[in-house]
């Protein structure tokens, strides 16, 4: 017999609850292959180095800004620490730091990612549109060194920027010495980028030197490691 007489004559012949069941079989097949074309199609959410672990109760920034934050801070950790891909460590948005405005259509966010463990700080700027939470090609995502005044790991080095970038945000910076000549230090970017110490010294060597010494000290007091810096001192003396 073929089989069309056979499904014709199974129709015909059998009772209501076998047809049932016979429905229900083919709807459950049906249902196990669309969850499996699902399944196969979607890709693995990927596991996170850094797990700022308050980052939605604090913030509302979209997840994707949430992700590619936690990522961008990992690349930066790894460049400078030898440790293994799969090493995880939990960060904090820290208290107290976080603020955020709304210019227009644009919420602009800043705050500061703490990662006691491996004791580093960030501070990072966020912009995301106001009415637009579908997923973003181009995430407005700005990392930097924190302010010297919020760095609380003062014995480990920033690593978001490069010194001369860092030390950027407080140039140029003047000071009198007990003398009552003025130190004024600026960066030089002809050639290799290097800090200027200006002194009106007239060949002074002490006058120099004391320049020289309280640019160190200076430097030291950002939390920054004056060997990172080449300086010159400039006699403005005419």
């Amino acid at each position: 017999m073929e089989s069309g007489g056979v499904v014709k004559n199974f129709i015909r012949n059998s009772s209501l609850g076998a047809k049932i069941a016979i429905v229900l079989f083919f709807v459950l097949v049906v249902v196990v292959i669309v969850l499996a074309i699902v399944t196969t199609g979607k890709q693995p959410e990927k596991e996170q180095n850094v797990d700022v672990t308050n980052f939605s109760e604090v913030s509302d920034a979209p997840k994707d800004y949430q992700t590619f934050t936690q990522e961008l801070i990992w690349q930066l950790i790894e460049k400078n620490e030898n440790i293994p891909d799969l090493s995880k460590y939990q960060a904090v948005i820290r208290e107290g730091s976080y603020s955020e405005e709304t210019d227009g259509n644009v919420v602009n966010a800043n705050f500061i990612i703490d990662i006691e463990e491996l004791r580093y700080s960030f501070e990072v700027d966020l912009a995301w549109p106001k009415n637009d939470r579908n997923k973003q090609t181009d995430l407005t995502v700005h990392i930097r060194c924190p302010y010297y005044t919020d760095v609380i790991y003062t014995d480990t080095k920033c690593v978001a920027e490069t010194p001369e970038t860092q030390i950027q945000r407080y140039l140029p910076h003047n000071y009198y010495l007990d003398s009552g000549e003025r130190v004024h230090i600026k960066l030089s970017n002809f050639g290799e980028p290097h800090l200027l110490v200006y002194i009106n010294a007239c060949k002074n060597q002490n006058l120099i030197d004391a320049a020289m010494n309280y640019a160190h000290d200076w430097i030291k007091s950002l939390y920054m490691d004056p060997d990172d810096f080449k300086m010159e001192p400039y006699d403005v003396c005419l």
